[in-house]
């Protein structure tokens, strides 16, 4: 009986990881032409060239630069064998199969070569559809405080399910694993995440910086800039300080993780604020979780209008809105939050497909976000795509 139970979990464990194989990885099949002295050349280099088309020209590059050792003159002494090494070797493994459709001779001695090629390729996680953020310390305040802050900021908005958050932390440690794959070779499925590496579309950029004020007493200014690095403009800046409490690290530590979280909503409130998704029986369904709402909170229903933009610059500002009334948070999970509504609104059908239904917290403005956490109000300094506090269209913006 054991041995049938270990032989049933061993046939699961099996199938299990089979299935997070075909999630991982795909095969895709293109027909590629090629050039080259010899008919072995033209047929490696019609493979790689389909390896480009799967996996973009870098990658394909990167095999071109490798020696070729298949220089012989001749197509007679170049074995199917011989060509199959060269590919495997050149293009790191990650070419599952290629026939040779046709190869022709030049007028001058060359080869032009067609082949079918499948190559694999790592299907992309679907939370790469979402805005990719890299969360970096500005290394130009206190280091052990923007560690902290940098952290809190990374937990918060990875919660929150609308970024997808691109590690800065480990990367020794990933760049080590990736070697050893590119040192010993391996599975398939290890080769083609070689081919996978993903740029961030913005760096937020964390300062974390100690001062004292004139009586000697210690505060901490937290800073968060969300950089377009590939053209360097700032596209979100906001800071907020609040007083230490000497001799009281743990108190301290935890207005600091308060910090992260207001700083983590500014941003979530900025380029995606919390949209209308339906309503049932007096109840508001509302596209942002926990991470944002808590049971009790009171709601301020907005109707979105037309985008306002700068008439001088074009640059999307706010969304022209109307207030239809207010709810009150009965229930908030990592997802979603219900919210009973007070009162009599109506809401066009259409209008909630078209996210032109969003909500805030009442009396929201950039003082009192953060006065909820307990903090203090100096120094407080924000931009973006219009008023951070104000309802938004993320559809509409700049981002």
């Amino acid at each position: 009986m054991k041995r049938f139970v270990w032989w049933v979990t061993a046939l699961l464990a099996l199938a299990v990881s089979a299935n997070l194989h075909a999630q991982q990885v795909g095969i895709v099949s293109v027909t590629s032409n090629g050039f080259g002295k010899t008919e072995a050349q033209a047929l490696t280099d019609a493979v790689i060239n389909g390896v480009a088309q799967v996996n973009g020209e870098a990658i394909a590059s990167s095999m071109r630069m490798t020696k070729s050792s298949t220089s012989s003159t001749s197509a007679e002494t170049s074995s199917k064998r011989t060509i199959d090494e060269e590919i495997s070797r050149r293009t790191q493994g990650i070419v599952k199969s290629w026939r040779k459709i046709s190869v022709q001779a030049s007028g001058a001695g060359d080869f032009t070569a067609t082949a079918s090629v499948s190559v694999a390729i790592l299907r992309r996680s679907e939370q790469l559809k979402r805005l990719k953020l890299a969360v970096v310390s500005s290394k130009t305040g206190d280091p052990a405080y923007e560690a902290s802050l940098a952290a809190e900021i990374v937990q918060n908005l990875t919660t929150s399910r609308k970024f997808a958050i691109m590690d800065r932390k480990n990367n020794d440690a990933i760049g080590e694993q990736l070697s050893r794959i590119r040192r010993g070779g391996g599975a398939i499925e290890d080769q083609v995440r070689l081919t996978a590496e993903v740029a961030p579309d913005y760096l937020a950029v964390v300062t974390a910086e100690v001062i004292s004020d004139k009586g000697g007493r210690p505060s901490v200014i937290g800073k968060l800039e969300i950089i377009d690095y590939s053209t360097r403009q700032v596209k979100f800046s906001e800071k907020k300080s609040f007083p230490m409490k000497e001799g009281d690290e743990a108190a301290s530590r935890r207005r600091l993780a308060m910090l992260g979280k207001g700083l983590s909503m500014a941003v979530i409130q900025t380029i995606y604020p919390p949209v209308i998704v339906g309503m049932d029986d007096g109840h508001l369904s509302i596209a942002q979780g926990s991470d944002f709402f808590g049971v009790g909170d009171k709601l301020i229903v907005w109707k979105m209008g037309s985008a306002l933009r700068d008439p001088h610059t074009g640059e999307f500002l706010s969304n022209d809105h109307t207030d239809i009334g207010t709810a009150v948070v009965t229930f908030s999970d990592a997802r979603i939050t219900k919210a009973k509504v007070d009162g009599q609104i109506q809401l066009d059908p259409k209008m909630v497909v078209g996210k032109k239904y969003q909500v805030s917290h009442a009396g929201e403005s950039m003082n009192d976000l953060f006065a909820a956490f307990g903090l203090s109000s100096r120094d407080s300094n924000s931009s973006g795509n219009g008023n951070a506090r104000k309802p938004s269209a993320s559809g509409d913006s700049d981002w």
